[in-house]
Parts: structure tokens; sequence; C-alpha cells
């Protein structure tokens, strides 16, 4: 869904998913009091340590010379563990996605590329946990060095209040330098998430979760083989945070009940 989360993502899964979220648990008393932060924290998480699910489903489109052709569907879940620190939040958080048939809706393994008409493996998009921190001006910090060719940039703009809805918009820009024959590799995207301000600002409330809507335009996947051909992908897509295993697409369920089963053991 994000890349800059691939690009963050060092360490491992030790000990299991439940194992590596208990590393962090929350710390009675370390409460940020940044109105903001606290805000944005229960709309993407929880301010009690419970995990957090998200999900989203999407599509991308290829644009060549102006004209855009639809590629393939998206359908991800992100896990999210949030710890107050020092006036900060640590993120522990992973994703898994599927890239989808846009009529069947199904997880892609094999996929005809529509300009080179060549049939292509499709990924599937499993990253490893990792950690960052949300600081009170809502920048997103990761806990281990960017490698030196490649330059991101994670913040939250907002909020934006308006007929009873509070909204804050998550932008992430990944630059990757082109490096031992490969081309640049440039990435952005921005995700909206919303929810009734009444409910965020109920001081008892710990978690009321969010709407969200995503768009993002990046290089061509190394997978398409696209060669030199000039263009780009867009994609968009709608899905929420603070949502139960149920919630999430069927796609995603089916693929994952086959590929990674213990994932679907997580509440």
């Amino acid at each position: 869904m994000h890349a800059s989360r691939a690009l963050r993502r060092r360490a491992a899964l030790a000990g299991g998913l439940a194992g590596f979220f208990s590393l962090a648990a929350p710390r009675a008393g370390a409460t940020p009091d940044d109105k903001n932060l606290e805000r944005f924290i229960k709309m993407r998480g929880t301010l009690d340590g419970r995990l957090v699910i998200g999900g989203v489903t999407g599509a991308y489109y290829g644009a060549v010379n102006g004209r855009v052709t639809p590629l393939f569907g998206l359908v991800s879940a992100v896990f999210s563990h949030y710890q107050a620190q020092n006036g900060a939040y640590q993120l522990t958080e992973f994703e898994q996605a599927y890239y989808t048939d846009l009529e069947t809706g199904k997880a892609l393994t094999h996929w005809q590329n529509p300009y080179t008409h060549e049939i292509v493996t499709v990924p599937v998009y499993s990253a490893p946990a990792a950690r960052s921190f949300i600081n009170a001006d809502l920048q997103f910090h990761a806990s281990a060095p960017t490698p030196p060719n490649v330059q991101v940039a994670h913040f939250v703009q907002g909020p934006e209040i308006s007929a009873g809805e509070i909204t804050f918009i998550e932008r992430v820009s990944v630059r990757v330098a082109p490096a031992a024959g490969k081309p640049a590799f440039d990435y952005q995207d921005q995700t909206s998430l919303t929810a009734q301000l009444s409910a965020v600002d109920q001081p008892d409330t710990c978690m009321t979760g969010s709407k969200t809507r995503f768009t993002a335009v990046c290089s061509w996947r190394p997978w398409l083989n696209m060669g030199a051909l000039p263009g780009h992908m867009t994609a968009s897509g709608q899905g929420s945070f603070g949502i139960a295993l149920a919630d999430l697409p069927a796609a995603w369920r089916e693929a994952t009940a086959r590929l990674r089963p213990e994932l679907l053991k997580q509440e």
C-alpha cells in the first residue's frame, strides 16, 4: 500500500507475530499531550496498545502518452501497534497485500501485460514488521537508517474540520536513485483519514477508526518488465482503519489462508 513502509522494514518477524508485538508493550503513564497527535493516533491506531487492523481495496492504472489503461486491483491489510513514548508514538507495523484480477477480484499469480503482451509472475507484497516514530509535529521517522540512495518523506497534514468531521492527510514521497543499470524509482501517495469529530474528541475514547481514501503515482514496478516504455502508474482506492479480520476483502482472506494463515489468528 505505502512504498516507504517497504523501505523502512528491517526487523524480522522473530518469535511469531504475537511475540514481535509483545516487545513493544505500552508503558503506563506515557501519554503525549499534543491534541492533534492524539486525534491522529485514535483514527489510525489506538491509545491503549491493542493491535489495530487497516484494510484497503483499490486498483492500479498505466498512463502512457496521456492514455490510461486499467491494469489490476489491489487488496491490502496493515497490522499496527502503537506505544506512547516521550511525547511521541512508536509504531510497529507490517503489511500484507495482493494484486488482483479486475474481473474476478481474485489474487493474481500471473498476469498478461497489456503493453508488452508478456505474461509475468505477480509478486505477493509481504513486508516484515518494522518500527518508526510519529512525533507531535505529525512527522514519521524510521527507526532504521534509510539507505543512502533513498530519499523518504512521510508526514501528515491537517486536521481539516468540516460538517462535524475531522480529516488528516498522510503523505508519502519516495525517491530511489538509479544504480547498477537500474532506472530511478519514484513513488508518491496520499491517504485521507476521516472520522466524526465528536467521537475523536471524546476523552474516554482510545480508538475511533477512520474511513480512508488513497491515491498514488509511481514509476513502473520492476516486475512488469516495461523496459524503456515511457509512462507511469497511478492508483486509487478506499478502506478503513480499526476493522476486524472479517471486514477485510474476501480475496485478501482467501489468499492469506493459503499463504500466511497465521495472520488470520491475530485477533
